[in-house]
Formats: C-alpha cells, sequence, structure tokens
C-alpha cells in the first residue's frame, strides 16, 4: 500500500515538472519569434538627400559687344548653391545660388571681367540605382548677371568698358544643362544664353562644364 502511493506521488510530481517544463519551452518560443518579428519590420534608412552644394566650373564663352563684333573669353567660375526638394515622395527640387565668374579675353582684346549671377533652376533626378546614390538629374531655370568689372588693358592705360565702349553691367538669362550625381558628388554640362535685348552689350552665350561637391 505504501509503495503503491509513494509511486503515485512521484507520478504527480513527474507529470507537473513535464507541464512547468513545457510551458517555460512555450513562453521562450513566443520571445524569441517576436523579437525576430520585429526585426525583420525595422524601417530601412532613407536616403539622404543633400541640401547644399559647392561646384566649380569652367566655361568658353562668346561675348557680342556690337552688332558685328563678338569676343571669345575662357571663364572659371566658384558658386553655391542651395536644394529644396518639393514634395517628400517625388524627387523634383528647387534650386537657387549665387556665383562669381572671372573672365579673360581669348583674343588679341586684353580684357577682364569679374561677374556675379542669382541662378535659379528646377531640377529633377533619375535614379540609377535602388540606393539611389546614382542619378542623372536635367534641371533648367533663369539667372540674373551684374558685371562688376570689365577693362580691357593696353601697355599705356587701361579702359572701363561700361563708359568708354557703353556696356551694361545688368542682364538676365536662361540656362539648361544634366548632372551626373554620384553620392554626394556631381558633374554637369550647361548651356546658358541672355535674354537679348538689342539696347544692350554685351550678349553673352556660355557652354559650361561643371564639378562640385553636396553637403
Amino acid at each position: 500500500m505504501n509503495t503503491t502511493r509513494i509511486t503515485m506521488a512521484l507520478f504527480f510530481m513527474l507529470c507537473l515538472c513535464i507541464n512547468v517544463q513545457a510551458q517555460f519551452d512555450d513562453e521562450y518560443n513566443i520571445e524569441e519569434w517576436t523579437l525576430d518579428l520585429e526585426e525583420e519590420e525595422a524601417p530601412k534608412p532613407k536616403h539622404k538627400e543633400y541640401k547644399n552644394a559647392i561646384y566649380l566650373q569652367y566655361s568658353p564663352s562668346r561675348y557680342k559687344v556690337s552688332d558685328d563684333n563678338r569676343i571669345r573669353f575662357n571663364e572659371f567660375l566658384l558658386g553655391y548653391n542651395r536644394s529644396i526638394q518639393v514634395v517628400e515622395d517625388l524627387p523634383y527640387f528647387v534650386e537657387a545660388g549665387a556665383n562669381i565668374k572671372f573672365s579673360w579675353a581669348k583674343s588679341d582684346l586684353n580684357a577682364r571681367l569679374i561677374t556675379f549671377r542669382i541662378p535659379v533652376n528646377v531640377l529633377y533626378k533619375i535614379y540609377l540605382s535602388k540606393e539611389k546614390d546614382y542619378a542623372i538629374a536635367p534641371f533648367a531655370g533663369a539667372s540674373c548677371r551684374v558685371i562688376a568689372m570689365a577693362r580691357e588693358y593696353s601697355e599705356s592705360k587701361s579702359i572701363c568698358l561700361f563708359s568708354d565702349a557703353g556696356w551694361e553691367r545688368f542682364q538676365v538669362a536662361w540656362q539648361a544643362g544634366v548632372r551626373f550625381y554620384m553620392n554626394r558628388y556631381f558633374l554637369g554640362i550647361s548651356y546658358l544664353r541672355d535674354f537679348r535685348d538689342s539696347s544692350k552689350y554685351p550678349g553673352m552665350r556660355e557652354c559650361g562644364i561643371h564639378f562640385g561637391c553636396c553637403f
């Protein structure tokens, strides 16, 4: 009789231990599965769109200084752009900035120019990879130009082209081009031309290649 009671007690304790172990295993599996699910649903980091850029441009340009006279210039330009994304989920941007340009004549005319410009462009990015690190971006817009200094130098004297040649300081132009973005760096080509006013000289046409860095 005592042996039977002891056997039943041991059987009861064994069942209790098995039940506790099963509950422990179930709780552990649920917690582990929940953790894995949260890791799988974690959002991926968003692609960074840089808002600022600096760039350097080389531009062979042609200035129309009278009805029958055109002067070719070599020009280097240093600029800054600020980019604003118009719609959060679409790659449309408005780009505004400022630049300074140094010019010298390629002909026998020994002329030097310093020009300030304020360009405003609309830009659209076409991404070439899922990570959006590579993109082609066509752009177009307008710019205001002020020639701060324009002088012709000779052996004996220098001439101010505004007073002596009748040049105008201010002009408005349109521009268009395309860029190739490689993460934070970009390379682009552009074309710019003044909205011509027959009463104002010089009228400018500019082809440019530029390289820049975003930050």
